[in-house]
């Protein structure tokens, strides 16, 4: 895929581990503030001068956000990469195994929630409803449908839902194995 002139680069790590019941996910909801304010994403972010690569990025981030050491992640995999229109970004999605679960701190100012989601629940096809969005231009409310997928009180949505739906063909057509 090609990426778009002037989008910005990012990177995230879609952390795996093995949980009761079975491969579970790691995700977060964002705090209040902010462009994405109480959305579901992955731990994430720029790139910083000290990054060798957007891999190192995502490992920095995740350590960073969820206290998960770089050091306790095998990189396994890379994703499609995902285009944000409101925020402008080129995302990079690594995909992450861990040997267990991992013990977690949160980043009080960035997560207020960490997630874990067992894959099984994100397998079904994402759900569809029209909402009401702020129009990518700012001129007020616009009406589109939107994918999603819903774990508890909580809807993955926009650049986090199409991630984990490349993660679930990667899955099923062979080409990752966890």
């Amino acid at each position: 895929m090609e990426i778009s002139a002037g989008r910005r680069p990012a990177a995230v790590l879609a952390p795996i581990y093995d949980g009761p019941e079975g491969p579970t996910l790691i995700l977060f909801r964002r705090t209040s503030g902010g462009p994405h304010s109480g959305q579901v994403a992955f731990p994430g972010g720029r790139p910083e001068p000290g990054d060798r690569d957007l891999e190192e990025t995502a490992l920095r981030e995740t350590e960073e956000e969820l206290g998960i050491r770089r050091e306790l992640v095998r990189v396994i995999g890379k994703l499609p990469v995902v285009e944000t229109m409101v925020s402008n970004f080129a995302i990079h999605a690594f995909v992450g195994r861990l040997g267990e679960r991992p013990e977690m701190r949160r980043q009080e100012s960035e997560v207020a929630t960490i997630l874990e989601v067992p894959l099984s629940a994100l397998m079904e096809a994402p759900k569809e409803e029209w909402w009401e969005l702020p129009a990518v231009e700012g001129t007020g409310p616009e009406r589109r449908l939107v994918r999603f997928f819903s774990w508890g009180e909580d809807r993955i949505w926009g650049a986090t839902q199409r991630m984990i739906e490349y993660l679930v063909e990667a899955l099923r057509a062979g080409e990752l194995t966890l």
